[in-house]
Formats: C-alpha cells, sequence, structure tokens
C-alpha cells in the first residue's frame, strides 16, 4: 500500500455483495493539490487529496485501467496555448464536510497552477475516474463497471467548461 493509505481509505466488509467503490469511504489528507494550496482551489477546504493509484490497496487499485492513470488526464480543453491538466480526488471543508472533486488546473509554463473548473460532489464514499471523450470535452466516471458519467465540454461563448447533457 502507498503512503497515506490506511488514512485515505476504508472500505466496510462486503456483506451484500456491493461493488467496493459503493462501499469506500475516503479521508483528503493533503494541505496541496499538484503545488497548489488547497485554500487556493476552495477557500473553505482545509485539506485535498487527488486520486492516485499508489494510494489504493492493490486488490482495489487492480480494477483500475493499465493506462497511466485513471485519475488524471493532460489536455488543451479550452483551446488555448495553456496545458491543462484535469483531475479528481476528495477534499474535507474546514468544517468537517467532506466529497470528490473534478477539477482542472492551467498549468503555464514557469507559473503556479490556476484552477480553471471545479465541481464539488458531496458525501463520504463517492468515487470517481476522469478520461478525455475528445480535445474539449472531459468525461468523469461515477463508479468503475456502469454507465453513470458526466461530461463537461469548454463553451467559447461562456468561456468556460459546462455539463455536457447526454
Amino acid at each position: 500500500m502507498g503512503p497515506g493509505t490506511a488514512i485515505f481509505l476504508k472500505t466496510a466488509p462486503d456483506a451484500d455483495g456491493g461493488a467496493w467503490w459503493l462501499r469506500t469511504e475516503y479521508r483528503a489528507f493533503g494541505v496541496e493539490v499538484r503545488g497548489l494550496p488547497v485554500a487556493k482551489i476552495r477557500s473553505n477546504w482545509c485539506k485535498a487529496t487527488e486520486f492516485r493509484k499508489d494510494l489504493f490497496p492493490p486488490d482495489l487499485a487492480a480494477y483500475f485501467p493499465e493506462k497511466e492513470s485513471p485519475f488524471a488526464i493532460d489536455g488543451y480543453f479550452d483551446g488555448s496555448k495553456t496545458k491543462q491538466t484535469a483531475l479528481v480526488g476528495v477534499y474535507e471543508t474546514c468544517k468537517g464536510e467532506r466529497g470528490a472533486f473534478i477539477l482542472i488546473l492551467a498549468m503555464p509554463q514557469g507559473k503556479s497552477p490556476a484552477v480553471r473548473f471545479l465541481v464539488e460532489i458531496p458525501g463520504e464514499r463517492q468515487f470517481a475516474t476522469v478520461d478525455a471523450v475528445d480535445a474539449s470535452t472531459v468525461a468523469v466516471f461515477h463508479c468503475m463497471e456502469c454507465d453513470h458519467v458526466s461530461k463537461y465540454k469548454w463553451n467559447k461563448t461562456k468561456r468556460t467548461l459546462r455539463f455536457a447533457p447526454a
């Protein structure tokens, strides 16, 4: 198990055949994500942790695709020349409220990352992976073996990512 695994997640025993991602509770423990202090992501957050394969025990990590990471992708989602990274993880507010997040950071060369897009998904058992549908659309999968997916597409008029209904 990777560093922080014991405090990061706790999976309840399988009493009724439920999938592990529905029975797993997450606890954020980091004070920054990709070098960006948590309070600069959302002012009321005190902790956030990006999902990474090494934070999951081997039996759970075996469910993830062989690709580099099911939790982060790089792209130019807004069509600009600045690389962005879309990633998922968990947060905890300073009042103790927990949930998952979808975050897109602009990664300008030689500068600090900047938040381009953020969605909070409240709840202690929220799980997500992320992938690119195309150059301007990010898909967030809310489970491992289902079709529950949220898509966010760059809207040129509004100059932001917007939820794209199926």
